[in-house]
């Protein structure tokens, strides 16, 4: 039975972290915490992603939107915290990528206080893009 966050079924736009697709074997997720009502619900967000990535059986790539990322999504660190302890522990290894777009300075800072909860896998496989939408990522 697949996945269903409690949350996100009475509102959509609690949680922001969706599958987006999957090329060769690789499933790409999205996700953007300023489109997210619920940005600083820290148990009910890492359980979402517990939930999603638990049935996922393919190596995955996480795309990671700032569009919008303000002080409000940072001064909310214990959700990166998190989502860092929670995919370092149980889903880096199939983890391939964290691809970074439309950064803020906000989100660097954001990164600097995660960084620590990351394992060295994670760490060297984040790549910053800039400014992109999700027309780049239209092949999903």
């Amino acid at each position: 039975m697949p996945y269903t966050c409690k949350v996100c079924e009475d509102d959509p736009s609690s949680h922001s972290f969706k599958n987006i697709g999957t090329i060769n074997n690789i499933t790409y997720y999205y996700t953007c915490p300023a489109k997210a009502t619920k940005y600083n619900d820290v148990v009910g967000i890492t359980q979402h992603y517990d939930g999603v990535l638990s049935e996922n059986n393919n190596q995955w790539i996480w795309v990671f939107d700032c569009k919008k990322f303000t002080t409000k999504h940072l001064l909310e660190v214990n959700v990166g915290i998190e989502l860092a302890k929670l995919i370092s522990t149980k889903f880096s290894s199939s983890l391939t990528s964290i691809l970074i777009i439309n950064p803020t300075w906000h989100i660097l800072v954001v990164m600097k206080l995660v960084t620590p909860f990351l394992n060295n896998h994670m760490k060297s496989i984040i790549k910053i893009l800039g400014k992109c939408d999700m027309q780049h990522l239209s092949i999903l």
